[in-house]
Formats: C-alpha cells, structure tokens, sequence
C-alpha cells in the first residue's frame, strides 16, 4: 500500500486503531453492561468497599463504564473517554483493591489485580497521548 493507495483501498492504519479502541472499551463496555442487568448485586458490591452513597458510586460507575467506553469504541470523544476511563479505573484500584491493608496470599491477589489497573490505565493514557498528538 503506499502512497499509491486508492481511496477504496482499506486503510490498514484505520482498521487498526479501530480494533484498538474496540479492544480498550470492550471490558468496560462488558462491566457496566453486566452491572445493568445484575443491579443488586452490583450495588452490594459497591456496599462491600464501605463507600458512602454506594448506589450514587454503582450508577456513576455504570455511566463512565457505558459511556466512556462508548466514546473509546466509536472514536467519537475518544480522547475524554479514555481520560474518563483511566481516572476511573485508578480510582477503581485504589478504592476496591486495598492490598496494603491485607497479608498474605489475598494481599498478593489484590496486588495483581491493582498491577492490572495501572497497566489499563497506562494503555489509555498511550492511546489518549497517541491522538491528541496526531
């Protein structure tokens, strides 16, 4: 392909970033999808981490999860999806995975899983920095 391309060639590069932004949003899409049709068991969960207003948390957590993932899937507003997304998640981390509250084995579980957080939120900062500055 090339500079040669014709306009109904496919653009490799397009094709790409499309997968790309399906692949970042698809787990969230997922989350606040499943939160949906669980919505009282999604509201104990968010009792479970003793946050105050745990259904103004469950409904805003199903919003940015939703919507922001929208945004990232469509391409439309995916650079404050995936901003949206990225506080989301390291609030996430830091409110639902305390390891350093624990010991042992479940300390090390919940160190993974806020580990897993932190790479999820680095990949949308790169996918956010990557088109901001294209």
């Amino acid at each position: 392909m090339g500079s040669d391309m014709r306009s109904s060639d496919i653009d490799i590069r397009s094709v790409g970033f499309a997968v790309v932004r399906f692949g970042l949003a698809a787990g969230f899409l997922y989350a606040g999808a499943d939160s949906l049709r669980h919505w009282h068991e999604s509201l104990a969960d968010v009792t479970e981490l003793g946050l105050s207003l745990p259904a103004t948390f469950r409904d805003l957590t199903i919003a940015t999860e939703l919507l922001g993932g929208a945004m990232v899937a469509s391409g439309v507003g995916a650079v404050p999806g995936a901003v949206a997304l990225a506080g989301f998640t390291a609030l996430a981390a830091l409110l639902g995975h305390r390891f350093w509250l624990l010991y042992g084995q479940p300390s090390g579980r919940e160190f993974t899983t806020a580990l897993e957080h932190v790479a999820i939120v680095a990949g949308l900062a790169i996918f956010a920095l990557g088109r901001v500055a294209a």
